[in-house]
């Protein structure tokens, strides 16, 4: 009873105490009003920076669903076609009789084989006229002790003439080599040329541009003759020197060395896996 007397006494006190409030003329609720309009514009820029890295963060990956998207749709519309062709393929083959049919897989293999000969025929071109156009040149200066094949794309007969210096500059064309001396070099690095034929006409000596030039294609064509022959892919040709065509070759990742003898070369057979 002393207990609820004294809490009523307190209850009573209170009771009868005025609120404070702040007066008519008081600065108090704008200031408080200022205070809660800027923590909610902190708040709001908070949640807008917030926002707007996760959007930086998953917009690389809603990029990468549409394009996993896009190649599922792709794949498939293809397997889709497939089933269609080869629904309608085998609807028309059992309308045919075999005889037929190996008429139609001859024709067709023989279509291939044409196919493949012209594009052989067009890639043969395109090698060879890259040899002559651009490789050679470059071969040359690399067998004349100057830059190796691609660090100098434009070099011409008189730079090949003049010649290279130790550190691989070309010298200067003022003075050029004599015919002789330039024979003597080419004979030299790519060897005397051998007459086919004794009735044969002299030619005029080869640069040694063209020099490089039938080195490249001689040295393509052992290979090529190498990798069709007994041994297949694992046979290799025997180098008789250290040359730049194959060293190209090596470099452009279609011929490799032997392992355990560089004097060796092969081409690379692309249908097997790469030796390591």
């Amino acid at each position: 009873m002393q207990q609820l007397i004294a809490v009523k006494d307190a209850y009573r006190r209170l009771n009868s105490t005025a609120t404070y409030l702040p007066a008519p003329g008081s600065v108090l609720p704008a200031l408080l009003a200022a205070r809660t309009l800027q923590q909610n514009i902190k708040g709001t820029k908070d949640a807008i920076t917030s926002t707007q890295s996760q959007l930086d963060v998953q917009e690389p990956n809603l990029r990468q669903e549409e394009a996993l998207l896009h190649d599922a749709q792709l794949l498939s519309q293809s397997m889709e076609n497939r089933i269609e062709r080869l629904r309608s393929q085998h609807e028309d083959r059992s309308q045919k009789t075999p005889a037929q049919l190996a008429r139609e897989l001859i024709a067709a293999k023989r279509a291939k084989k044409e196919s493949y000969d012209k594009e052989m025929q067009r890639m043969g071109g395109a090698m060879n006229d890259f040899i002559n156009d651009y490789l050679s040149s470059m071969l040359a200066a690399e067998e004349l002790g100057g830059p190796v094949v691609g660090d100098m794309l434009d070099v011409e007969d008189d730079t090949l003439a003049a010649g290279f210096t130790k550190k691989g500059r070309p010298k200067s064309s003022k003075k050029p080599a004599s015919d002789k001396t330039r024979q003597r070099r080419i004979d030299q690095i790519w060897g005397k040329k051998t007459a086919v034929d004794d009735q044969e006409e002299e030619e005029e000596p080869p640069t040694e541009a063209e020099a490089a030039d039938a080195e490249m294609r001689q040295l393509i064509e052992n290979l090529f003759a190498t990798l069709m022959g007994p041994g297949g892919g694992k046979a290799y040709f025997q180098l008789q020197r250290d040359s730049a065509a194959s060293r190209f070759l090596v470099r452009a990742k279609i011929a490799q060395f032997h392992p355990k003898d560089a004097r060796k070369l092969r081409l690379i057979d692309f249908g097997r896996e790469l030796d390591d």
